[in-house]
């Protein structure tokens, strides 16, 4: 089996648990107390609940987020029942520090298993410590439910929206994805299947929200995705440029989980972090359609995913965490929710 072939396997051995029954390199401090205290939202932003305490554990910057680095800062939002280490660690921060980039990454409560509206404050948070540790705009990057979430606060928070380069959803259920719905079926599910669900009042309100203007907005999605479907309309809207990675390279093998290490989409959110406006599949050179991972991954590292097919099982799979109804919208989306 090639290197693609066995990871590719791992990976989405891990998550079909959802579909079939319906410390990285170049990391550096966890960010401070009194570095957060500065940071506001500014014009019509919606306050923070969260403790600031809370919110600054989740954070984390590599050494390269800083003001001296004219590259901008990607700050990596991961998906549901997953780490940050377990999503990003092993491959695109470590390309993204072999290239110079700074990044900084945030820890969904509940390994983003929770009320999907709380854990977004916690993305509003770090993109703000991001921007004040970079000095510049920040390319927001987020991963599967994280793709929604960069798209959320960019659209509910004008401070987030203003200073960021570039929004970046990986398989991201911009519209909800169908397999929510089946976990929904017989109106009893996890919380966050509810809000991911397409029709649901919380992906309502996401497409229906206006996008700010002059965002950029690259959705990077794959014809292969068993998570997010159906596809590519799932992870299209209004605005959005969406991109398939099989644009760049016909055939290629790439599903949900691979898209968060995948050579291509990784080629494909430099390009738009690079350039003025979203990616374009033609300025991608077709030398990474020839590449099986991102040169830098550390494969004995991407074991960690595997702890992730657990938090599925308990956290989505389990009665006991189960609700009759979608939790309740905050005020500041419910007019576009309804």
């Amino acid at each position: 089996m090639s290197v693609r072939g066995w990871i590719g396997a791992l990976l989405t051995v891990a998550l079909l648990v959802l579909v079939l029954p319906p410390s990285p390199s170049g990391a550096g401090s966890q960010v401070g107390a009194a570095s957060a205290h500065a940071l506001g939202g500014g014009d019509t932003s919606p306050v923070l609940r969260t403790p600031r305490a809370r919110l600054d554990a989740a954070v984390r910057c590599s050494r390269l987020a800083n003001r001296s680095n004219p590259r901008p800062t990607v700050l990596l939002v991961h998906g549901t029942a997953s780490a940050p280490e377990e999503v990003w660690g092993w491959a695109f921060e470590r390309q993204l520090t072999a290239d110079g980039y700074g990044w900084c990454d945030v820890r969904l409560p509940k390994r983003a298993l929770g009320d999907f509206t709380v854990a977004a404050e916690y993305a509003v948070h770090a993109a703000r410590v991001a921007h004040r540790r970079s000095g510049r705009k920040v390319a927001l990057v987020g991963h599967s439910q994280g793709g929604a979430m960069v798209l959320w606060v960019a659209k509910f928070w004008p401070d987030v929206a203003r200073h960021a380069s570039d929004v970046v959803p990986i398989a991201g259920p911009l519209r909800g994805t169908t397999v929510a719905n089946g976990l929904c079926a017989l109106r009893r599910c996890a919380p966050v299947a509810w809000q991911m669900s397409r029709g649901g009042h919380t992906m309502r309100a996401l497409e229906r929200a206006p996008l700010p203007k002059g965002l950029a907005v690259t959705s990077i999605a794959t014809r292969l995705d068993e998570l997010i479907t159906p596809q590519p309309s799932a992870s299209s809207g209004r605005g959005i440029s969406t991109i398939l990675v099989q644009d760049v390279c016909p055939g290629h093998v790439a599903e949900h989980a691979l898209l968060s290490s995948d050579p291509v989409a990784y080629a494909l959110m430099i390009d738009a972090t690079s350039h003025r406006g979203t990616a374009r599949a033609a300025r991608v050179g077709k030398r990474v359609c020839s590449r099986a991972v991102l040169p830098k991954a550390d494969l004995v590292a991407s074991l960690s995913f595997a702890p992730i097919t657990v938090s599925f099982t308990t956290g989505l799979l389990n009665p006991l965490t189960w609700t009759d109804r979608e939790p309740a919208l905050p005020p500041y989306a419910r007019r576009y929710g309804a």
